[in-house]
Formats: C-alpha cells, structure tokens, sequence
C-alpha cells in the first residue's frame, strides 16, 4: 500500500477481468477478457519489478486471481530490500513516526551518515592540502613559483570541494539503494532526491575538471607562445573559448537525462518524446529559432575560424577587437574602451572586415595634399625618412608614396607604410601623419592647398 499498487478502484468488477466498453463504444479490445493484469512497479537497485495478478484454473474449478509467478519469484528480493530493520523494533516510538513516508530514525540515520561523509572529504581535503603545501615548499621554507607546481595546487583547490561532495552522496545513494553489505536500505523512498544530489555533485566535478583542463592547456600552449606565434594563440584562444562552453552545455544536458532516468522510466520515455517530436519540434523551432541558431553557428566559427579570440575588426563602423566568443554571442571591445555584443550569427551570414585574420601585420596609408608648385620629391624623401625611424615600423616593407590624382587646386599623395599589427600600425600611422604635417607647413608652406582668386583691373 506504501507503493500505491493495490487501487481495486481501477480494478474491474468482472471475475474475468474484463473491462466494459462504453455504450455506443465500437472498440472491441476493451471487451476481452484479461489473463492478467498489471498492478504496477516496484524499483528494485537499478531495475523495475512488474507486479501481476494472474486468472487461473485449476481442473474443473472456477477460475480465480493469483499473483504471477513472476512477481513471486521476485518476492524475497523486494523484502531483502524493502523489510523493517532488525533493530528497529528496540527503538523509542516517536522514532517509527512517519513523515512523507519516511520514518524520524532513517531521517536522522541519513543525516548522521551524510554528516559523517562530508568529514570525511573534508579531512581528506585537508590531508590533501597538507600534502600539497609541503610539495610546493622548499627546504628553506619558500613556495615553488612554477607552472608545474601552480597547476597541481589549482587541481586540488577546484576539484577538493566538488569531489567531496559527489563521495559523500554517492555513498549515501549506496545506503538508501540497500548497496552496502550487512546494512539494509534505509530511507529507500530518498532515493530520488539523493540521486538529484549525486548528479548535480557529478556535474559541478565535471564542470570543474573541464575549466581546469582548459586553464592548463592556456597556460602551458597557449601563454607561453612568443609574440611571433601570435597567430596560432588567437586561433587556440578561440578553440579553448568556445570548446569549453560547448562541453559545459553536453555535460548539463547529459546530467538532466541521467537525472530523469530515477523519476521515469526513459524507455517511455522516449517513445513519449519520439510521438510529440513534430509538434515539439515545431514548438521549439519557431520560439527558440534565434537561439538555436546562435549556437549552430558558434560551433561553426570554432570549426572555420572566420574570427578568433584577439583579432581587430571592423564592426558596424567601429574599430574593435574580439574579446570573447560564447554560446549565443560575441563580445567586441572598442577602441574607446566600449563594449558591443554580436550575436554569433553575424560572423556567418554577414560581411566582417578582419584586419588580422590571415596575419597580424597591417599596411595603413596617409593620404596628404599640396599644392601644383610642391617639391614632390622632398616630401617623398622626407616620409620615408620619418617612417624608418619610428620604432613602430615593421622593417620589411619599404613605404612608398605616389601620385594618385589631381584637382584643379591640389595633388593628392598616398603615402603608405606597414607595421606587426593593426594596433601598431594605426599608432604608426597618426604619428607620422603628424609629422608631415609639421615638415609641410614650415618647409613648404607656400606649397600648401589654397584657393586663388585673379582680380582682373581695367583702366578707365
């Protein structure tokens, strides 16, 4: 009766066991005597036992209602689990009081045991902390600055707590689920609940353990990478970024599956998802399109890598570089210090100007203008020099200047020159710009665009 099995309201009347179709009914299934008839389950460890009532006849006797053999058979392993405790008979009387099916001892049983787990990590922690300040210690009594030894105590401190708590509650689901040996199941009806624990403790130590392993793989391949393998570290910061994320959002998906395996059973689950899958879908597809789609599509940039983590690009008009990629967006930081957030759509089905996408090194041009009588020469000479002494200068690429068009008031100079990296190049090219602004105005001042008006005087 605790399992809710035994409602002979839902039983038919009929010594046959069968059910009446309604009046004006066509459904002749309903009309057919039963040979048996299913009462429900009764979780026994990691399995569902069925309990069947089953007609049978014995000679020429009428035939009459007995449990299956089956549900028999299965008789002394639901009460090795399910039975009272020897000693509960010695216990005082309000602790066989009940509450939500559950008595007052194996309430308190359950706290005693979980508490008594829980000291247990926390010695184990502290043990482990020990451990790890004498080997990060040396003989003088000074901390190893290493990566190595760095990285060791950033394990333990991540994974100490987490790990801790997933013993704790997987001991305790071994208690409730009758697992450890000479004890029997106590508080069996917990089950659910503890099962909910343990999977989200599995989850915060998977979750931990993937944020330390992406840490580590950014400290040891990717922060010791020198400025000329700028490249390959935007391309693993984007990889780390994006990776990390995807297989946090598998880990939780996967841990709300296995948590629902303790309250349904998925087999019907799964039916159950596979028949409402079109109206689901469709459900799903419409409200949740934006979404869905973001994500798709930061899968995709991991995968193609039209943007990575560090790149400058021209975005909406603004001069930005790419700070981080998520889920669903990306975050861009302006040269202002501004932040903008782009959904990750845009790096698929729009145009993105990146100014480092193949390689850091960036060519920027100054465009300046003089008038007809300016010794071309000179400012060319002048230019060049200005841009190989700046430190800034990438060293291989020669600036050049030309002649690009005329009006009919000035001459338009291109003047390009080229740095290692966007940032560099920009800087490179206002300071130049500068200074040809001052060389031109006290060299060539007379040279400089202007207007010319010709008054024309006739004599009277």
């Amino acid at each position: 009766m605790e399992k809710n099995l035994y409602v002979f309201d839902n039983l038919p009347d009929r010594p046959d066991g069968l059910v009446e179709p309604p009046l004006g009914s066509t459904n002749s299934i309903q009309g057919i005597p039963r040979r048996s008839i299913q009462l429900g389950y009764i979780d026994y460890r990691d399995r569902r036992v069925p309990i069947h009532l089953e007609r049978v006849r014995i000679d020429d006797s009428a035939p009459f209602w007995v449990f299956s053999a089956q549900t028999v058979s299965n008789i002394d392993k639901l009460y090795e689990q399910y039975r009272p405790a020897k000693f509960e008979r010695y216990l005082p009387e309000w602790t066989q009081l009940k509450i939500f099916s559950i008595t007052v001892w194996e309430f308190l049983a359950l706290l005693l045991f979980f508490s008594f787990t829980m000291a247990v990590g926390w010695l184990l922690s502290k043990a482990a902390g020990k451990i790890l300040n004498w080997y990060v210690v040396d003989k003088e009594g000074n901390r190893l600055g290493t990566l190595h030894h760095n990285g060791v105590e950033d394990l333990v401190n991540k994974l100490t707590v987490p790990l801790t708590f997933t013993i704790s509650f997987s001991s305790v689901y071994t208690l409730v689920s009758g697992g450890l040996p000479y004890l029997d199941a106590v508080a069996s009806s917990t089950r659910p609940v503890v099962w909910v624990g343990l999977v989200f403790s599995t989850m915060w130590l998977g979750i931990q353990a993937i944020n330390f392993f992406a840490n580590r793989y950014k400290d040891l391949q990717i922060e010791n990478l020198s400025d000329e393998h700028f490249d390959k570290s935007r391309s693993r910061r984007t990889y780390v970024s994006i990776f990390r994320r995807i297989f946090i959002f598998v880990m939780i998906l996967g841990g709300i599956w296995v948590g629902l395996s303790e309250f349904t059973n998925i087999d019907g689950l799964g039916k159950t998802l596979l028949t409402s899958a079109g109206i689901a879908g469709a459900v799903i597809g419409i409200a949740a399109q934006p979404i869905l789609g973001n994500i798709i599509a930061g899968t995709q940039v991991a995968i193609t890598q039209p943007v990575r983590i560090g790149d400058t690009v021209m975005m909406e008009g603004e001069w930005c570089t790419i700070e981080d990629l998520g889920y669903t967006y990306a975050v861009l930081k302006t040269w202002d210090e501004r932040r903008l957030i782009v959904p990750m759509r845009h790096f698929i089905t729009e145009i993105v100007e990146n100014w480092s996408h193949t390689e850091s090194h960036q060519t920027s041009v100054i465009y300046l203008y003089v008038d007809y009588g300016a010794d071309i020469d000179a400012i060319r000479q002048k230019y060049i020099e200005l841009v190989k002494e700046n430190e800034l200068w990438d060293v291989e690429t020669e600036p050049e200047m030309h002649t690009v068009s005329v009006s009919e008031s000035s001459i338009k100079l291109r003047c390009s020159q080229a740095s290692d990296s966007p940032l560099n190049a920009w800087t490179l090219e206002c300071e130049v710009r500068e200074q040809m602004m001052s060389y031109l105005y006290t060299e060539q001042k007379d040279y400089l665009p202007a207007e010319r008006l010709i008054f024309k005087s006739s004599d009277v």
